[in-house]
């Protein structure tokens, strides 16, 4: 594959992985609660469901769902049903001992959650399903280059997911008072809350 054609990918794939979604939400929430570390877990949870979307888009599937209507929209409304449902548990939580609590949540219960909501996501089956065909040459063995192009993918989202944990992370001890806690998850809910929403009403 050409520099300038992998140079182009990896910026675009860049600026667009700093949007703030669902995933990079998750992420910031889950190093503000439970420190960075264990943030790790959601991002690596997050990457799966990525992979899998990747995987999908390279056997054709993100085509049926850009045409098929109806896949799209189940989908959808199971991602946004997901993340409306995290975010009135967030808004609704007790204050937290958080060094405690850091301690006590589970990785795979931070892995499982972030798999889910990247997963869910039938935008990101359509994004590349999109954008990888762009990038990659039909004359050539297509399996290195989807290799490729995953790789970059991953590594510039993890980028980004590692920006936001931090940006998180730099408010767990002003979250170490229970008023604190409450006004964070309250927004924090709040948050994801909209998302689901944004979601929920997502066209193709």
């Amino acid at each position: 594959m050409p520099l300038e054609q992998l140079w182009l990918f990896t910026t675009i794939t860049l600026v667009l992985s700093a949007s703030p979604g669902p995933v990079m939400l998750a992420c910031m929430i889950d190093a503000g609660r439970y420190g960075f570390a264990k943030s790790l877990y959601t991002m690596l949870g997050a990457s799966a469901g990525n992979l899998v979307l990747m995987l999908l888009s390279a056997l054709g599937l993100g085509l049926l769902v850009e045409q098929a209507e109806w896949i799209f929209h189940t989908i959808k409304w199971i991602g946004a049903a997901y993340l409306v449902y995290l975010g009135i548990q967030l808004a609704l939580a007790p204050p937290l001992n958080v060094d405690v609590e850091a301690r006590q949540i589970r990785s795979s219960h931070l892995f499982g959650k972030a798999f889910i909501v990247a997963v869910t996501n039938p935008k990101g089956l359509i994004y590349f399903g999109a954008l990888f065909p762009q990038f990659i040459d039909i004359h050539r063995s297509m399996p290195p280059q989807f290799t490729l192009l995953t790789v970059i993918f991953l590594a510039m989202d993890f980028v980004w997911m590692s920006i936001y944990a931090l940006g998180g992370r730099g408010i767990m001890r002003w979250l170490k008072l229970p008023e604190h806690q409450r006004w964070f998850n309250w927004i924090s809910g709040g948050a994801l809350i909209l998302a689901g929403g944004a979601l929920a009403f997502t066209k193709l």
